[in-house]
């Protein structure tokens, strides 16, 4: 009796593990995680998922967790749309054999997608039900359409490690800070100093390649 309780137990605990699993889970646990960008709720991360093309990356995730829409099967991309994330899977540009799998917050996906470009994929009415209306007003001239390239190095960061916003990889377009040390001269004609730079301004090295609308 004992034995049969504890194979009951043991089931219960399996099926209560099956039904918290979600797509965002199983993608940050099976695929390596090779950038990132911005933090809490206006985010994206980008995976590989090695040896799998964008359709079986796509029933992967929908069997975990089932998408409130997904977009008709592609070889090149396909979309999930959560109530609380949008999935993009698409071909990697750098090995065919590969799939890239960006995971966008909400806030992300309508900060940076134009909604003419997602209704290539999801219907409006979905799309509205998520992002609301106006959304649809503000989103027209958005030119990005996902992540293009994997860095050359890709980070072996995982979720337990995940990279601050700080050192992020990814061409993400930002305002630049020097460190230069400055020499301060002064002529002999009493006018005000001048300043000359003492070495060239300091570069960060970024890899990868996302293209944000500003």
């Amino acid at each position: 009796m004992k034995r049969w309780t504890g194979w009951i137990s043991l089931f219960l605990a399996f099926a209560l593990l099956v039904g918290c699993s979600n797509a965002g889970s199983y993608v940050q646990s099976h695929y390596p995680l090779v950038d990132v960008q911005g933090n809490g709720k206006d985010t994206a991360k980008v995976y590989s998922a090695e040896n799998k093309d964008v359709p079986v990356v796509a029933k992967e995730l929908a069997n975990n967790e089932t998408p409130q829409e997904m977009s008709k099967q592609s070889q090149d991309k396909m979309f999930l749309i959560y109530k609380d994330k949008i999935i993009n899977i698409q071909k990697d540009p750098a090995n065919d054999q590969n799939s890239l799998v960006e995971l966008d917050t909400i806030q992300y996906a309508q900060e940076n997608y134009g909604s003419t470009f997602l209704q290539g994929y999801l219907t409006a009415t979905v799309l509205q039900s998520i992002f609301g209306g106006g959304w649809f007003h503000n989103s027209q001239t958005s030119v990005y359409h996902g992540y293009t390239s994997v860095p050359k190095s890709p980070s072996t960061a995982s979720d337990t490690n995940k990279p601050s916003t700080s050192e992020r990889t990814g061409s993400f377009s930002s305002k630049s800070s020097t460190s230069d040390k400055s020499a301060l001269t002064r002529k002999n004609d009493g006018s005000k100093p001048s300043y000359k730079s003492s070495g060239k301004p300091s570069t960060g090295n970024r890899s990868g390649s996302f293209s944000k609308r500003k």
